[in-house]
């Protein structure tokens, strides 16, 4: 679907209202002044988000939740290794490498921070929209980008042909970048924001 200017503002006030949601969330859990900011929100054709996420072999950490309730989707939150690293370090206060491939421990502490990160946007869109999202348990994978999004688009049900993609940066520990999408079910995006009366 087509996506308006007036459409994409609100969406990107938005990503606003779920980042200060997750900066506050962080802030309690890491026990120090974490803001995060929005620098950029698109609403993408499905068949550019391969093009938008960039080289498909980097590894990265990919939280997944299904959405579900009256507009179901996909909720994917993903960072590069090195910044769920450094994220992951701060939450456990060390310095020591942490291996996110096969450690428990530090996989379980992204999961959590992810869900937090996914659920505050979450959060936000329902409180614009009025209609209740609630996600799934998160699932996490450390693997080439493209492979885990493969994995997330060939899962059941029929996405919509528009994406929701929001870039977020957070400050507060050493620069940390991370990347939300929406993945709407057939007809979600067009429900919310119709309930947004826009």
């Amino acid at each position: 679907m087509e996506i308006t200017q007036i459409q994409l503002d609100a969406l990107r006030e938005i990503g606003n209202i779920g980042s200060g949601h997750a900066a506050t969330a962080l802030s309690t859990l890491l026990q120090r002044r974490i803001e995060m900011s929005v620098p950029e929100v698109w609403a993408i054709p499905f068949e550019q988000v391969s093009a938008l996420v960039g080289q498909l072999d980097t590894p990265q950490a990919v939280i997944y939740v299904k959405v579900e309730g009256s507009a179901p989707g996909k909720a994917v939150f993903f960072f590069p290794v090195e910044s769920a690293e450094i994220i992951v370090q701060a939450l456990f206060g060390t310095n020591d490498p942490m291996d996110l491939y096969a450690d428990e421990m530090p996989q379980s502490a992204l999961r959590e921070i992810g869900n937090i990160l996914v659920s505050s946007f979450l959060v936000a869109l329902t409180q614009f929209s009025g209609i209740p999202l609630q996600p799934s348990v998160p699932a996490l994978a450390v693997d080439m980008i493209g492979a885990s999004l493969d994995a997330i688009f060939l899962e059941e049900g029929v996405l919509d042909d528009t994406v929701l993609f929001i870039d977020t940066q957070l400050s507060g520990i050493p620069k940390i970048e991370g990347q939300f999408m929406y993945l709407p079910d057939e007809g979600s995006l067009k429900k919310l924001l119709g309930a947004m009366g826009l």
